[in-house]
C-alpha cells in the first residue's frame, strides 16, 4: 500500500512539473504577458485582432449609424466595420486600454455625428484607441509612424532630422538646446532634433526632411519644404496637411474636415453598411 502511495505521489509531482509545458494555452497566455510601465506595472495581455475588431464593430454599429448609413441590418454593418477594423489593426492588441477604446468608439458613433477628435479616433485609431496598438516593429527597429510601434507600452517612432528616419523607442523628453543624440531622445513641443541638439522648429518655406522640423502647425511637403497646414474645406492629400488632422474623401474630392454627419451618400458609410 505504501509503495502504491509513493508511486501515485511521484506521478502527481511529475504532472505538476510538466503539465504546463504540454499545455499550449498556458504557454500562449503566459509567455506573452508583459509589464506596462505606462500603467504603473499593470500586466498587459494580448487580445487577438479578431476579438478586438468584433467588439469594435459592435460598438460602431449603433441604431443611429445603421439608420443614417441605410445598412440593410445591424449584422451587415458589423461585418463591414469588422473588415475596416482589421485593415487598421495589423496585429494583436493590448487589453490595457481596450475598454477605454471601445467605450470611446461607442460614444463617437452613438449619434452618427462624428466631430473633431472623434474622427481621428474612429478613422485613424487615435486618442484612447492608440494605446491598444501593439504594432509589428520591435524596440529599436526602423519605423515611419507611431502606430507601427508598441503603443500599449508607450513606444513611439522617434525621428532625427539628420537621417530623416526613425526608430521605435520609449520617448525621453529633452529640453530645448540640450543634446538629443540618444535614440530615445524626443524634443519638447516647438523643437526638433537636428541630430545633435533640440532646436526651434522652422517657419514655412524652410528646407526640411521630416515633418517634426515644421512644428505642430506645419508639415514637410513632397518638395522638401515646410508648409503651413490648411483649414477645413481646403484640398488635401494626407492628414498631415490639415489643421484638424483629418483629410477625408467627399464625393471623390479630398478635403480637410472636422465633422462628418453620416448619411447614405457619405464615403464613410461604405464601411458601415
Amino acid at each position: 500500500m505504501r509503495a502504491y502511495l509513493i508511486i501515485a505521489g511521484c506521478l502527481c509531482l511529475a504532472g505538476c512539473m510538466f503539465g504546463r509545458d504540454d499545455d499550449p494555452d498556458f504557454d500562449r497566455d503566459h509567455d506573452h504577458e508583459t509589464t506596462d510601465d505606462r500603467t504603473g506595472g499593470q500586466t498587459s495581455k494580448p487580445v487577438s485582432r479578431g476579438s478586438f475588431c468584433q467588439q469594435w464593430a459592435e460598438a460602431a454599429c449603433s441604431s443611429a449609424v445603421v439608420s443614417a448609413c441605410q445598412a440593410s441590418n445591424t449584422e451587415e454593418c458589423r461585418q463591414r466595420q469588422d473588415e475596416f477594423c482589421r485593415m487598421q489593426v495589423s496585429s494583436d492588441t493590448s487589453d490595457v486600454a481596450r475598454n477605454e477604446c471601445i467605450s470611446a468608439v461607442t460614444a463617437a458613433y452613438r449619434d452618427a455625428d462624428l466631430r473633431g477628435d472623434e474622427l481621428a479616433l474612429v478613422l485613424r485609431m487615435g486618442g484612447a484607441c492608440s494605446h491598444v496598438l501593439r504594432g509589428t516593429v520591435r524596440s529599436g527597429e526602423a519605423c515611419t509612424s507611431d502606430n507601427e510601434c508598441d503603443r500599449s507600452k508607450g513606444y513611439a517612432c522617434i525621428k532625427k532630422a539628420d537621417t530623416g528616419a526613425g526608430t521605435c523607442q520609449i520617448p525621453q523628453s529633452i529640453s530645448p538646446g540640450r543634446d538629443c543624440r540618444d535614440a530615445d531622445a524626443a524634443c519638447s513641443a516647438g523643437f526638433y532634433c537636428d541630430g545633435r541638439n533640440c532646436i526651434e522648429t522652422l517657419p514655412a518655406g524652410e528646407p526640411c526632411s521630416i515633418h517634426e522640423q515644421c512644428g505642430e502647425d506645419g508639415f514637410c511637403s513632397e518638395e522638401g519644404k515646410c508648409q503651413a497646414r490648411v483649414a477645413v474645406n481646403d484640398p488635401c492629400s494626407s492628414d498631415l496637411e490639415c489643421e484638424r488632422g483629418i483629410c477625408a474623401d467627399f464625393q471623390g474630392e479630398q478635403v480637410c474636415t472636422d465633422r462628418v454627419l453620416l448619411s447614405r451618400a457619405d464615403p464613410l458609410c461604405e464601411n458601415l453598411r
